[in-house]
């Protein structure tokens, strides 16, 4: 019969450390082997787990819950849009980032996330960005990650993926998020948000193209008290929740201003008027109107120079 502390290590997989640390030119290390579990059951584990690779670097400063926090937010994008790939010995993996170069905050937004990344330690870059294509007229700014045991073991353990299943195709295995702490499930969300969400000013909303962990996303939500809408876009799974419930969340990075975050802090505090009119509304979209202006340009127009939304639907009844 195999012993306890046998079957034990056959539950831990072993994770050195000691190549992160040289690409960090620390001067003092153990060089000591970090045993983690090959499979993420709780916040506690994910959260003691991350902590100890953190350890294992020669120096390490700041809050230790802003650290954790910034962890679930790096596990939002790895959920998200940030690719993943592994090497021939499947032993480790690298991280990309994409991002469109329409908005120049998305360059900031880049940064911040290779900030999450560079507390564990490997290495991660700008590379050259790619020019305009046909399917994106702007370019996109680049950011490409050394391989490094540390994101094959958050791949395999923490989103319960094997190495060759892909966050596009296959579901996360991610349950576990469930027991963290409020806040940092919030900062989970928010990495998938500043990936994969879109705000929408037509519904007043923000939209998250969640496919194929729909179902996890708006649990997720539910445990934070937010009660989302999901649907189905062209195939294509999407959870969205209500504009002001997602600024009263800053479901978008609130340390970075980005384009979304202004659009979202617009559209979730932007006057109404669902029953009667004021004067000066009803002058503004006549002489628009009249000027030519399309309703979708009315609407725009309304939000940015007047603080005020008004439906579409409205907006063409109004201007027949």
């Amino acid at each position: 019969m195999r012993s306890s502390s046998r079957c034990l290590e056959d539950h831990l997989e072993v994770i050195r450390i000691a190549e992160c640390c040289r690409w960090l030119d620390l001067e003092s290390t153990s060089w000591s082997a970090l045993k983690l579990p090959k499979k993420v059951m709780s916040a506690q584990v994910f959260e003691s787990s991350i902590a100890a690779i953190r350890q294992s670097l020669t120096e390490t400063r700041g809050n230790e819950r802003r650290f954790l926090d910034s962890m679930y937010y790096l596990l939002g994008w790895m959920v998200g849009d940030a690719g993943k790939g592994f090497n021939r010995a499947r032993t480790k993996a690298r991280l990309a980032l994409d991002l469109s170069r329409r908005h120049p905050e998305n360059l900031t937004l880049g940064n911040f996330v290779v900030g999450c990344i560079s507390m564990l330690g490997p290495r991660c870059g700008r590379i050259a960005d790619s020019g305009p294509r046909k399917r994106d007229r702007f370019g996109l700014y680049r950011w490409m990650t050394s391989f490094s045991e540390v994101f094959a073991w958050l791949h395999t353990a923490c989103l319960g993926l094997q190495p060759e299943e892909l966050t596009s195709y296959d579901s996360v295995k991610m349950t576990w998020l469930l027991t963290a702490p409020r806040e940092s499930k919030i900062w989970f969300l928010r990495g998938v948000a500043d990936s994969d969400g879109a705000v929408n000013v037509r519904n007043r909303s923000v939209d998250i193209v969640t496919e194929p962990n729909s179902h996890l996303i708006a649990t997720l939500f539910k445990s934070v008290g937010v009660r989302p809408t999901t649907w189905t876009s062209k195939g294509v799974g999407v959870v969205s929740i209500g504009a002001v419930t997602a600024w009263s969340l800053r479901i978008f990075n609130p340390k970075v201003e980005t384009h979304r975050g202004r659009m979202l802090r617009r559209l979730a505090n932007a006057q109404t008027f669902p029953a009667r009119w004021p004067g000066w509304l009803q002058s503004k979209v006549s002489k628009l109107a009249s000027d030519g202006a399309r309703v979708v340009q009315i609407r725009d127009i309304l939000l940015w120079e007047d603080n005020t939304y008004v439906k579409l639907k409205t907006l063409k009844n109004k201007t027949k």
